[in-house]
């Protein structure tokens, strides 16, 4: 299930089927990463898998 996949300093990338936003699709993907430097707007939120505060 998504709760193990989904935790603080995990980053989830997820493509597929949203059906609040009118988007069906025959497929879904998930690729979970970990240990990954994730930046938004040119600032580290996320260190090699760990969050920054």
């Amino acid at each position: 299930g998504t709760e193990l996949r989904a935790f603080a300093g995990n980053f989830l990338y997820s493509t597929g089927a949203n059906e609040v936003a009118g988007r069906h699709t025959r497929g879904h993907f998930d690729f979970p990463m970990r240990g990954c430097t994730v930046t938004l707007d040119d600032s580290v939120v996320i260190d090699t898998g760990k969050v920054i505060e």
